[in-house]
């Protein structure tokens, strides 16, 4: 019998003052039992609360309801204040994994994943093959409607679902299969995209396999303003199948464009001379597209800049046929991933991740950890041309997975990820098990201080009836930073603490030595007019 309560909430208030206006935690909630809690997939919701997803081991214990050995989808939903209202935890006799879920019309909620299941317990239908589709509707209180299974006779993975604008859903994943149970299609190699159209109640309308020759798998769909879908993941195949391009490297973006009934309209490989994954891809404003991933590849191809470190952040915009508008390398000198990404209301970008580096790049905080090999949630602000406005680290003494991010208000943010760090860092409230799911909320104010987004815009000069406006360039800089103004000025650099590191008087240009400086952020200001820009140092 299922107790009212699965997952565990704790609030706590952190109090950050610097001199700068920095991103600031406000609140943290720690969910979890005594085993291991994987977060996956979070959505608010119409009441102006939240509903979490993910997976969990579920052992019975002080905190669990239940006493499967396996991995079961676990939800909890909150209201708008962060309380409980209900939670569910749904599975059967084998491991089940939820990637997504998004509220319905009718108020309740469409979860997808993938199971290894039979039928048993919450599942209704045996296996197809090695693991299926699996697609749950719940009412609004949790209560399990009905439920799908999809798939062939191998491995078929989900990692996206949307509901469709016929009040269907589209349901985008990996699959191994050969044309078998509901799968209309041999395998083109390895994985291949899998997409599957559902009507309302979960009936199939169509499916098509889209693959080349290697290992293709798919990371996430969205339907377009014509009602067909944009498909975002990664592939190892050369020209071949449904692929038009050969690879770059070892694995690059493949972006797919279908029409309504799935037919393809286009497709682009985007990567450079090594591994590049995408793992998050969104519409934006401009009828075009984001893309979202990591990078080893230094320039080449299509990758405008070389790699930081290990691995990078890299975004890639595309206009709305797919051709490249601008693409932004951005990392220290260790391994950080891009996990999720979100265009926010200003036509910027908030991207979130795990990172392992230090100040170096355009990472502007040491890493919080206590060894040099485990993460830490890093989100990066961009502007609408890519160019990074703010970072900010945030991880306790081991690691914490940075899975979802969204944007809850003006410069306002919602962070969800998994975490095994115990009180550290900026991590006020104990571990519950093994592995917990981590919800943030950050907070970026820029009405404040003097590194207002509105004051910093690199690389543009600041207009209007000022004669002291200043350029500088190149930005980042390594060993020099020239420095360009109207006019006689009077410049500090400070570095993200405020402390003045050097003035200046510039006539109208001067070059200046930032290369005794260590990589990171600063901030130089016109102490006349009180105008600042952003100078990032690289080594």
């Amino acid at each position: 019998m299922k107790r009212k309560c699965l997952l565990l909430f704790a609030l706590a208030s952190i109090t950050c003052i610097t001199l700068f206006a920095q991103p600031v935690v406000k609140r943290q909630m720690v969910i979890g039992g005594n085993s291991e809690d994987q977060f996956t997939c979070m959505t608010t919701t119409s009441d102006g609360g939240l509903i979490v997803g993910g997976y969990s081991t579920l052992i019975l214990s002080g905190e669990k309801v239940s006493d499967r050995p396996k991995y079961d989808y676990a939800i909890v939903k909150l209201d708008a204040l962060g309380k409980i209202q209900w939670t569910k935890t749904i599975g059967g006799d084998d491991d089940d994994y939820l990637m997504a879920i998004q509220q319905t019309p009718d108020g309740g909620y469409i979860l997808g994943g993938f199971s290894s299941s039979n039928k048993s317990q919450d599942k209704s239908e045996n296996s197809r093959g090695w693991s299926d589709y699996w697609i749950v509707k719940l009412d609004n209180q949790g209560n399990v409607q009905w439920d799908k299974t999809i798939g062939g006779d191998y491995v078929d993975d989900l990692s996206s679902l949307r509901q469709t604008s016929d009040g269907g859903f589209i349901l985008g994943g990996s699959s191994a299969s050969a044309k078998s149970g509901e799968k209309t299609e041999n395998s083109r190699g390895e994985n291949d995209y899998w997409i599957v159209k559902l009507d309302k109640t979960g009936n199939i309308q169509w499916d098509k396999t889209i693959g080349g020759n290697s290992d293709d798998k798919l990371s996430a769909i969205r339907q377009t303003a014509d009602k067909g879908f944009i498909l975002g993941g990664f592939s190892e195949s050369d020209k071949s199948g449904e692929k038009t391009e050969d690879g770059r490297g070892y694995g690059d973006y493949w972006i797919v464009k279908l029409d309504s009934a799935g037919k393809i309209e286009w497709d682009k490989t985007i990567g450079g001379n090594d591994f590049d994954k995408l793992t998050a891809l969104q519409k934006t404003t401009d009828s075009g597209y984001v893309l979202g991933g990591f990078s080893y590849s230094n320039r080449f191809g299509e990758k405008s800049e070389n790699s930081r470190g290990k691995w990078d952040y890299w975004v890639v915009k595309l206009d709305k046929n797919g051709l490249i508008q601008w693409d932004k390398t951005v990392g220290g000198s260790s391994g950080d991933a891009l996990l999720a990404l979100q265009q926010t209301s200003d036509d910027g970008y908030i991207l979130g991740g795990t990172s392992e580096s230090d100040i170096s790049g355009e990472k502007t905080e040491n890493n919080k950890s206590a060894q040099d090999y485990y993460v830490d949630y890093w989100v990066v602000k961009l502007d609408k041309n890519g160019t990074v406005e703010w970072d900010k680290t945030i991880g306790g003494d081991y690691d914490d997975y940075l899975g979802g991010i969204k944007e809850i208000g003006k410069d306002h943010f919602l962070l969800g990820g998994t975490s095994n760090s115990g009180i550290s860092g900026d991590k006020t409230i104990d571990s519950k098990g093994y592995l917990d799911g981590w919800l943030v909320e950050l907070k970026y104010n820029s009405s404040k201080g003097i590194a207002s987004t509105a004051q910093n815009k690199s690389m543009q000069i600041i207009r209007g009836t000022n004669q002291n406006a200043f350029t500088i360039y190149p930005n980042p800089a390594k060993d020099v930073l020239h420095v360009q103004t109207n006019g006689k000025a009077t410049l500090s650099l400070t570095n993200q603490s405020g402390k003045i590191l050097f003035t200046k008087i510039i006539e109208s240009s001067s070059a200046i030595s930032v290369s005794s400086l260590l990589p990171g952020l600063y901030y130089l200001k016109n102490i006349a007019t009180g105008e600042v820009q952003k100078v990032v140092i690289t080594k």
